[in-house]
């Protein structure tokens, strides 16, 4: 086994975001209230961490398709933790308050890819139990 890179890290995000973007958007359509919209993304990204947490040994989309692992079996209360962690995470990217995207930028460029550095995993990984990723050989 061989630890994820930085890249292994990102794209399972980024493939998890545009996934729960995509199925929400009807919803948008039929009420375009950006208020609503923040609310159905970030409930239904934690409920979509919670179906993979259930369903499929905690391994999402993004960790499906660029094939990551977890490294060893995790206890479900950290899995859980990280799923609250990873939804925060994410909803940083619609809470803005000098500029749109401030606090994600913040959040990427000074927690996370310093963590990823130092430690191999995500805030969030680290944080729920030094959860990090590889790639099976």
């Amino acid at each position: 086994m061989k630890q994820t890179s930085i890249i292994q890290k990102i794209i399972p995000s980024i493939i998890n975001v545009v996934f729960v973007f995509l199925v929400t958007s009807p919803v948008f359509l039929i009420n375009p209230s950006y208020s609503l919209m923040v609310l159905v993304w970030v409930i239904t990204f934690f409920l979509y961490n919670l179906f993979f947490l259930i369903f499929f040994e905690n391994r999402d989309l993004g960790m499906m398709i660029v094939k990551t692992h977890w490294k060893k079996d995790y206890p479900v209360l950290n899995q859980l933790l990280y799923a609250i962690l990873y939804t925060a995470s994410f909803a940083t990217l619609f809470i803005w308050i000098w500029f749109p995207l401030d606090l994600f930028l913040i959040n990427m460029l000074c927690l996370q890819l310093p963590c990823m550095l130092l430690t191999g995993t995500t805030l969030h990984g680290y944080i729920a139990g030094k959860m990090t990723t590889v790639v099976k050989n």
